[in-house]
């Protein structure tokens, strides 16, 4: 089963700027190993990271099991 956010917090009142980021989801569903594939505004880039310590995810299930895995975090991208 996917992930799915249970908490993600976005700072307020930023200018909008295209963030990428790649991390690892654990098997708690909490955010591990940020790197930041794609920068955006310094403001942007620095709440964000200094917000996913305290995001937390459905962990992925393969089975029954929780599993870690890879994903990608997009902010501001407009996939039109």
């Amino acid at each position: 089963t996917p992930p799915e956010p249970m908490r993600a917090d976005v700072p307020a009142n930023l200018r909008r700027s295209r963030l990428v980021i790649a991390c690892v989801l654990d098997r708690s569903g909490m955010v591990r190993n940020t790197a930041v594939l794609e920068g955006g505004s310094s403001e942007l880039t620095t709440k964000v990271l200094a917000a996913l310590p305290n995001w937390k995810f459905r962990p992925v299930l393969k089975g029954n099991e929780p599993v870690e895995v890879n994903a990608i975090l997009g902010f501001d991208i407009d996939t039109r």
